[in-house]
């Protein structure tokens, strides 16, 4: 096929799932305005074809009609790096499109999700959070150990083991979640899953853009509000487009400080952009390149001491926070005649600088007693390049190859500081950490029957880990600079079959191994104020994953169902600890498991209902102890609850010339143990909460009315805010109280 772009031929194709000639299959795929000319059996040329006036699709500006979202059966997602039909998927994945994204409020992701099933999300603040899938949590805290989840923003990862730097989800085409570890197709990192946002693309049939205003009042809190934009541009006839988005939010706080004086301390500011640009270039090449800033500035944590009382805390010091992310992205592709090929590059600049009131947590260090603070650099610097090789031709074989590179450098600086009163800076630790990984992986599909397919995929990997760290001022005697490196390689395989048992009905079954590299500790975590014994190094540790699960759509495919049961073995649990003095420390802590069931429905009847329910049942363990770290078997894992769902219901009708929808949500957690050991301090979760929205949109503006956390639940969502002043009271992250926002948008 040929011919694009042809003039007067715009717009989105339609998905399609049959078995068709290839003209009824132009048919069926080519928007209003395309046509095609037959040259000979198996070449064709796509051509404008003059629209009838009726069927003109409506300008950008106009509302979109009730029932315009994605069909179940039409949502397509390419987590597992091709594209496929979510209804055809055989794999645990979930996905929240765009217009799910709207109707939840979601400007982040910790806002979407309990729509998610199986995802769990810690709270320690915007830019500070830890994500984990299925269970699999190696820890509450964020340290060395490597993310148990990927967090990728469309094809490029975005942190190694920093904190998730929660990006507005702005002008973003959806977001899917893969469960399970995914060490063949995306290596160190993935043994819970993969979280992928999509972000929209460039478009390059028309020019429109969007502006958008928001506030909210919450309930003993300051005011928050809000403004995003976006413009989209085409350029040189058709051939290239731009498309950039701009945002700021600003939240306001609820936590008080009456030792200080202060109320509603947490207040934080998220400020950034997004801009990308696309261009069709000859002989099938499309090349895509993008650039993201993002400054998140937190004036306090949000944590609070004590049980059920005000929401407040006696820190002497306040505990600001910032997180700056960019990103600079380039990918080409190209369309071949056998297969795709796709190159992609990536350089992120990540840093973090947080504040905790460490008042006299370092005395025999000389710290202050009044008011010390301990103050922790990250500077992280990470470079991708993928590439990969996908096979497009009809046939029972299918089959990917591809490479990976990364290289990851972190410079970590924690410094004791007097504030009051006001005293010399001194260096606790510097360290210097880099991860260099190399992998070649496939995968390749084969149909033994219409009804039976088999998939076989293995990723051969080496990684490399240097550390280096010196400037231990405060210890009570000198240590030497540290100077270590470790190599590990190996090689992670996955085997799937999946079986239609019937028209709409396909199982499957999947083996697959995920892994992480080892690293160090350094000698400062031992040193100074504590005489605490730490391991000087943590191994890498490993994960296979065993689940049988089934997609089911029924109805017409206006109700979905998907639902597996998994097992999973963690060998040499690495985890992120504090130690009694509060500083960090990394160790292999045992052996872990969990076995669960995980389910979700989505129905939507008609144009006017959906109803989607998520629940995730399941038992995470340590199996065997070290001695390294004091942990229990009979508490399961740090941060994850042993049962947790959600709901969302929708409703869309026409007023005169209005569209009006109104949802509900409600979401349940439950209980679970902030770290291994327990404790009746290191409770948290067993809360409800929900949120109710009303949406009136007329032709090219929207209106938006919503009550978030409608029973004022006063849940603890984290049992931790502060690693020095933990040992003084109980300390609790209490959810936002009872916020009423509203927004108004308005496309052009």
């Amino acid at each position: 096929m040929g011919g694009l772009p042809a003039h007067g031929c715009t717009g989105r194709s339609r998905a399609v799932s049959a078995t068709l000639t290839p003209a009824k299959a132009l048919e069926a795929l080519l928007p209003p305005g395309c046509g095609f000319e037959a040259l000979d059996a198996t070449s064709f040329r796509i051509v404008a074809r003059p629209m009838v006036a009726e069927a003109a699709p409506p300008k950008h500006s106009e509302a979109a009609p009730p029932g315009d979202a994605p069909k179940l059966d039409e949502l397509v997602v390419t987590a597992e790096k091709r594209p496929e039909l979510l209804a055809h998927s055989a794999t645990a994945i979930s996905v929240l499109s765009a217009d799910d994204l709207d109707a939840l409020g979601g400007k982040s992701f910790d806002a979407i999700v309990g729509q998610v099933v199986s995802v769990a999300v810690t709270n320690l603040g915007s830019g500070r959070d830890k994500l984990f899938v299925r269970g699999l949590s190696d820890g509450s805290f964020t340290g060395k150990t490597q993310s148990t989840v990927g967090l990728y923003l469309d094809d490029t990862p975005i942190t190694y083991n920093a904190p998730d730097p929660d990006l507005r989800l702005a002008d973003v085409d959806r977001v899917e979640v893969l469960r399970g570890p995914q060490g063949t197709l995306y290596g160190s990192g993935s043994m819970g899953g993969i979280v992928r946002i999509v972000t929209a693309k460039p478009d390059v049939s028309a020019a429109y853009g969007d502006v958008a205003v928001d506030g909210a009042l919450t309930q003993r809190g300051g005011p928050s509000d809000g403004f995003e934009a976006m413009a989209n541009l085409p350029l040189a006839d058709g051939k290239a487009a731009v498309r950039a988005v701009l945002y700021n939010d600003e939240s306001g706080g609820y936590i008080d400080n009456p030792v200080l004086g202060l109320k509603n301390v947490n207040y934080t500011r998220r400020t950034g952009g997004r801009i990308a640009a696309l261009a069709d270039l000859p002989d099938g090449w499309t090349v895509e390149s993008g650039f993201v800033q993002q400054k998140i500035a937190a004036s306090d944590s949000q944590y609070t001491q004590g049980g059920d009382g005000p929401l407040s805390r006696d820190a002497a010091v306040r505990e600001p926070y910032a997180d700056d992310f960019s990103e600079l992205t380039v990918t080409a592709s190209h369309q071949g005649g056998i297969a795709d090929l796709k190159v992609s590059s990536a350089y992120i600049d990540h840093a973090l600088e947080t504040r905790y009131d460490a008042t006299g947590a370092f005395r025999a260090a000389g710290g202050s007693t009044t008011g010390g603070a301990f103050d922790e650099d990250s500077h992280i610097r990470l470079f991708t390049t993928e590439g990969l090789l996908s096979s497009n031709m009809p046939g029972r074989w299918r089959w990917l190859a591809g490479g990976f590179l990364s290289y990851t450098d972190e410079v970590d600086q924690a410094f004791l500081v007097d504030v009051n009163p006001v005293g010399p800076t001194r260096s606790i630790y510097r360290r210097r950490d880099s991860l260099a990984e190399g992998a070649l992986y496939g995968e390749v599909a084969y149909d033994i029957s219409s009804r039976l397919t088999a998939t076989l995929g293995a990723r051969w990997f080496v990684t490399r880990v240097d550390t280096r760290a010196d400037d231990f001022d405060i210890a009570e005697a000198p240590i030497p600079a540290l100077r270590e490196g470790l190599t590990d390689q190996g090689v992670a395989p996955k085997f799937r079959v999946s079986y239609a048992a019937a028209a709409e009905l396909v199982i499957y079954g999947q083996v697959q191994e995920g892994y992480r590299a080892g690293g160090f500790n350094i000698p400062a975590a031992a040193g100074g104020p504590t005489t605490e014994a730490v391991s000087p190094q943590f191994k890498p540790d490993h994960l296979w994953s065993y689940e049988i699960g089934a997609t089911l759509p029924v109805f017409d495919h206006r109700l979905m169902l998907r639902g597996a049961v998994f097992h999973a073995d963690w060998d040499g649990l690495q985890t992120d600890q504090r130690l009694a003095s509060g500083l960090p420390l990394t160790v292999n802590i045992g052996d872990g498991s969990n076995t669960g069931v995980e389910g979700e429905a989505v129905w939507r009847p008609d144009d006017h209902l959906l109803v989607r329910i998520n629940m995730l049942i399941e038992d995470p363990k340590i199996t065997r102890a070290g001695d390294v770290f004091p942990a229990r078997r009979d508490i399961g894992l740090p941060g994850v609850p042993y049962d947790m769902g959600g709901a969302d219901l929708r409703y869309r009708w026409r007023i005169g010339p209005y569209q009006a929808e109104a949802s509900a949500q409600a979401v349940y957690v439950g209980r679970s143990y902030l770290t291994f050991d327990g404790g009746v301090d290191n409770a948290m979760g067993g809360y409800a909460s929900g949120r109710l929205a009303g949406t009136l949109r007329a032709q090219a503006w929207r209106a938006t009315l919503y009550l978030d956390n409608v029973a004022d639940e006063r849940g603890n969502t984290f049992a931790f805010g502060n690693p020095f002043s933990r040992a003084r009271a109980t300390q609790a992250t209490p959810l936002r109280p009872r916020t009423l926002g509203f927004g108004v948008a308005h496309s052009f």
